[in-house]
């Protein structure tokens, strides 16, 4: 055996078809490092993750109770999320690095940003109506087939997304309809 072989990761180490060298496997070293490393970033990133399950209740309970908003849960949403795609960032930028190395002393930390999704229950968003544009859309979805189906997919939803792309259009609707002011669908986007 060389006197200069590294044998503080025998996993690495193997025989030579001569039988008598023994040689070090560089590519298993990496790969073996890269897959350590990658264990060690899902692990951090499940804690990091499970550590939020009791803000994340917290936040539910006191929407279901009335005293907080779906905004107070998507922001706790977001910082989940924001978690999982800075792992899958940093694991992505692990498989680039090219030495053992650098592999060993690579950190990562949760930045990627992510924006909350922008909900509002049923209530709120009937809320950002005045009551005569309410009135004017009741009047219109009995005269307006497609009108009406877009209210009943709206009274049947769970939550209002104001980024969905049919919250948008139908606001958009309205205003062009008339049945809200000019300028409002954007209030009421926002």
């Amino acid at each position: 055996m060389p006197a200069d072989l590294d044998l503080s990761e025998p996993a690495c180490l193997f025989l030579a078809s001569d039988g008598a060298t023994v040689f070090r496997d560089t590519t298993a070293l990496l790969r073996q490092s890269k897959a350590a490393r990658q264990a060690r970033i899902k692990a951090e990133a499940a804690r990091l993750i499970e550590a939020l399950d009791w803000k994340l209740g917290r936040a539910r309970e006191r929407e279901a109770a009335g005293w907080g908003t779906l905004a107070e849960v998507d922001a706790v949403l977001a910082e989940r999320e924001a978690i999982r795609r800075s792992s899958d960032a940093a694991e992505t930028a692990l498989e680039a690095l090219t030495d053992v190395a650098s592999v060993q002393s690579f950190t990562w930390a949760v930045d990627v940003p992510v924006a909350p999704p922008r909900r509002l229950t049923r209530k709120q968003f009937t809320e950002r109506f005045s009551s005569a544009e309410l009135q004017a859309v009741l009047t219109a979805i009995d005269e307006n087939g497609a009108m009406r189906a877009w209210w009943e997919k709206f009274c049947l939803a769970d939550d209002i997304n104001l980024d969905d792309p049919a919250t948008l259009a139908g606001v958009q609707a309205l205003e062009i309809a008339g049945l809200i002011g000019n300028g409002r669908a954007v209030e009421v986007l926002a």
